[in-house]
């Protein structure tokens, strides 16, 4: 026997198991049944039209009526029918379906809906099928719940059958459209089962913001590789399984390629037109959300010319963001929409901006268990929490330029495929290692005394970090000296929820932390200055920067104006730049100070961090705080 329900019969059967908790009920019966499918707003809509009473005092009785347990539903006779319904609490994917209980008429209705279909050769039982099929095959319950809402059946057919003759007009893309936009709701109704964990406040904050009246735009903005789109995947899980809000329950989230968009529209006026086919197709169906990945693209899209004022996508967008007619979710970089919306005032008002943070370390391996899951399933290979832990702390180590979970993800994925072609059914640590197998044959080909200025460089700047007592928005995860593709060497951070004060000691901390990889190595190696600190130089001199000319933190300059150098403001005269560089010295002197008197006070800790992590090449957060207080033990 196979039985195929639709999203909307599995979302009644959940409420269903939800009202018999919620009222104490032995059993799943018809009265039930009616009461879960007012979440239909089809149904409830034809309900309140062809009765006698309003919304309040429809759900009043059926309240009533569940609490008294005056019911006449009967257990189940038939075998038949009890299998019927059997089979389609498991299509639902009901735990232990096979010790709820329901009544013999519940199953009629469901055995008579499935007798339907199979007539009808479709594929799915529909909630159409289970409403008609409840009226046709009344229960004495189902007839006294009519009568009592003095309801004519014969109205109340034929308004939910006009209904849903009008709901069920095929959603269509337009040809011009078709290799631009695709319905993301198709995408994930064969497995409706959400696989994105967490982002729950995300998910409520970009709901609220499409529940308004005007402007229900959202823009997501994120670093590479944190989940932006999976937010927007999210979206449409609950979309599928019904724990939306109730507005939301019909929706169709469609993905726009900007790109093909604009494709081949080398002439004036074919940009245009497509534009105005996705409006109008906007415009057309109120149940419709636009996600537009890197959205950033919209900004000159379509244009052949460089004039400000040419028609590009951006533009024909502004009329519908500002009005009523869409709801247009975007996801963009924090690079490019500095690039792009901070520079065009009239599109970013259109918007709501919530940031996609980069989960904690600790938070990871939450937010990917469905996602291991399916890994597993698809590689053949099991992975323990164990081993993703410690995929967790490999992939910060090695990849820390891209961001998680993206790149935990990536490298379970490979670890697992590294795992079945060595015969393995689990990911051990060889499978984890062997990925980086590279990387530790350059740490062993590099000289003792190069691993020993890079483990004094890193253990600087974590000094600096760890006891500043200023630097309180991030904390040191892992350090790292086995070469990556892009660094010999890493601070490992984790963002922490204290907000530290941003003033001017703040920012001398920073810098400090900066230097301090070359001050360390100076200090307590001897060693010349070489260019592996030239980044760290560059950030330091930037922050100094922005401190004299954005932040206003000069005594000298002034305190409480700022110096725009640009095509409208030429504030820094050669006089001015002079001042300027000179204020710079000053704070990176101040803040090399900061550094040496950290580093010297902490100067036996430095030695016993930087000589572990030139034997072991990487050091946890768990490991780095055991020498901590090994150290802070023996100086009291």
């Amino acid at each position: 026997m196979s039985i195929k329900l639709s999203n909307d019969v599995k979302t009644i059967i959940s409420e269903m198991l939800k009202i018999s908790v919620d009222f104490k009920l032995n059993e799943l019966n018809s009265v039930v049944l009616f009461k879960a499918l007012l979440v239909d707003r089809i149904f409830f809509n034809a309900l309140e039209q062809a009765s006698m009473c309003n919304k309040t005092e429809i759900l009043n009785y059926l309240n009533e009526l569940l609490t008294s347990g005056d019911l006449s539903d009967k257990e189940v006779e038939s075998k038949g029918e009890k299998e019927i319904f059997q089979e389609v609490l498991k299509e639902a994917n009901i735990k232990y379906h096979e010790t709820i209980k329901f009544s013999q008429e519940l199953a009629i209705i469901f055995s008579y809906a499935n007798l339907v279909v199979q007539e009808e050769q479709r594929s799915k039982i529909t909630i159409d099928d289970i409403i008609l099929s409840m009226i046709d095959n009344k229960s004495d319950d189902i007839a006294d719940v009519f009568e009592y809402l003095s309801t004519d059946l014969f109205k109340f057919k034929e308004i939910y059958e006009t209904s849903v003759a009008e709901e069920d007009i095929p959603f269509s893309i337009p040809k011009s459209l078709s290799g631009c936009l695709s319905i993301l709701n198709d995408k994930f109704s064969e497995n409706p089962n959400c696989t994105i964990l967490g982002r729950d406040n995300e998910c409520k904050e970009i709901w609220k913001t499409m529940m308004k009246k005007t402007k229900r735009n959202v823009l997501l903005i994120g670093e590479p590789g944190v989940g932006k789109s999976s937010v927007v995947y999210k979206l449409t899980y609950d979309i599928l399984n019904g724990t939306c809000p109730e507005m939301f329950k019909d929706f169709l989230i469609l993905s726009l390629n900007v790109n093909n968009l604009v494709s081949g529209t080398i002439y004036r006026g074919q940009a245009e037109e497509r534009y105005k086919d996705l409006i109008e197709l906007l415009e057309d169906y109120e149940n419709l959300i636009l996600f537009i990945d890197e959205i950033h693209m919209i900004v000159g899209a379509g244009s052949s010319s460089s004039e400000k004022n040419e028609q590009d996508f951006s533009n024909a967008l502004k009329p519908i963001l500002a009005g009523d007619e869409a709801i247009i979710i975007g996801a963009t970089t924090t690079e490019e929409y500095k690039k792009t919306f901070g520079m065009e005032g009239a599109l970013r008002r259109r918007f709501r901006n919530i940031t996609i943070k980069e989960p904690k370390t600790t938070e990871v391996y939450a937010m990917l268990k469905d996602s291991i899951k399916q890994l597993e399933e698809f590689h053949g290979v099991k992975i323990s929490k164990r081993m993703v832990n410690a995929i967790i702390f490999y992939s910060s180590c090695f990849n820390y330029n891209t961001k998680n979970p993206d790149r935990t993800k990536d490298l379970i994925d490979l670890s697992m495929v590294t795992a079945k072609m060595d015969g393995k059914d689990h990911v051990d640590r060889e499978s984890i290692m062997k990925n980086f197998d590279f990387n530790f044959k350059k740490f062993h080909n590099m000289t003792p005394a190069m691993i020993n200025e890079i483990a004094y460089h890193e253990t600087g700047h974590f000094i600096i970090r760890r006891f500043s007592g200023r630097l309180t928005n991030k904390e040191v995860v892992a350090i790292s000296i086995i070469p990556a593709t892009d660094y010999l060497g890493i601070n490992v951070f984790d963002p922490t929820d204290c907000e530290p004060t941003s003033d001017k000691n703040f920012f001398i901390d920073e810098i400090a932390s900066c230097l301090a990889g070359r001050i360390s190595e100076k200090l307590f190696l001897g060693v010349q200055n070489n260019s592996g600190a030239s980044s760290d130089l560059e950030t330091a001199t930037m922050l100094a920067y922005d401190m004299v000319t954005k932040y206003g933190m000069s005594t000298k300059l002034g305190e409480n104006r700022i110096y725009f150098n640009d095509h409208n403001y030429k504030m820094q005269t050669d006089e001015v730049t002079n001042m300027i560089n000179g204020e710079i010295k000053n704070i990176i002197d101040r803040a090399t100070e900061r550094a040496t008197n950290l580093l010297n006070e902490h100067k036996d800790l430095v030695k016993a961090l930087a000589e572990e992590l030139s034997q072991k090449g990487m050091l946890s957060k768990i490991e780095l705080e055991e020498i901590i207080q090994k150290y802070e033990k023996v100086v009291i």
